[in-house]
């Protein structure tokens, strides 16, 4: 009896092992192909940051000649360049969600840091734009940070993906990781006297702490007169 036993322990410790071995071997195929998706988002969007940064020393060269051309083109690019920010965000907090120790994790951080250098490019050429051809839309910066204890970063980035959806043809949100310490992130930080997170900046002007749909779009609706601000007017009346 104590043989049958034993021989049971042993089987039932070799498919264990089994076991283990398959589905770390899948978690590191799932894994790779996550980084592989990443990287090819990335090399896209550096590409387009390119062709970008090319219209716009073109409309400085060609002059008033052609600046409501070289505005249309630089509109419709920076708009589709905003949705694709947008998404490979999501797609590297989805990375940080399925790694466990994602704060140590080198591959996470490197794109992290990657993509907030680019949205603070992408923001100076937004502004540079609004200047240059009256371009309206409402400029959104968020900063969160210790998003591993302080669940209250993925709550308003959850409000703010909602209102994104809504009226994302209207609105330019750009969200930076506080913890990175990007030397031109805190420089957003200071210049916005940003003191508590998560903190959203609208228009320039700074609003810390957790805010609701409803408080969103209230604070929305005063810097611009966007579609949600009608519609939240009508559902009162």
């Amino acid at each position: 009896m104590a043989r049958v036993n034993i021989k049971i322990l042993i089987q039932a410790a070799i498919l264990t092992i089994i076991m283990f071995v398959i589905i770390y071997t899948l978690n590191m195929i799932m894994e790779n192909e996550r980084e592989r998706i990443i990287n090819e988002r990335m090399d896209e969007i550096i590409s387009d940051f390119e062709e970008i940064e090319t219209t716009s020393y073109l409309m400085e060269y060609m002059g008033e000649k052609s600046k409501n051309n070289t505005c249309d083109v630089m509109k419709e690019e920076l708009e589709y360049l905003e949705g694709k920010l947008w998404k490979l965000d999501m797609k590297i907090r989805n990375y940080r969600e399925a790694t466990k120790d994602f704060m140590n994790d080198a591959f996470y951080i490197r794109e992290k840091k990657r993509l907030n250098r680019r949205e603070i490019i992408h923001l100076t050429m937004l502004e540079k734009m609004r200047e240059l051809c009256n371009f309206s839309h409402i400029i959104i910066l968020y900063f969160y940070g210790e998003c591993d204890k302080n669940r209250l970063c993925d709550e308003q980035g959850f409000v703010l993906s909602y209102i994104n959806r809504m009226i994302d043809p209207e609105i330019s949100i750009f969200s930076f990781d506080t913890d990175l310490k990007l030397p031109s992130v805190n420089a957003l930080l200071e210049l916005y006297n940003v003191t508590k997170l998560p903190c959203v900046v609208v228009e320039g002007d700074t609003y810390c702490g957790l805010h609701n749909k409803d408080e969103m779009i209230e604070i929305i609706c005063k810097h611009g007169s966007v579609s949600i601000c009608k519609t939240e007017t009508i559902e009162n009346d």
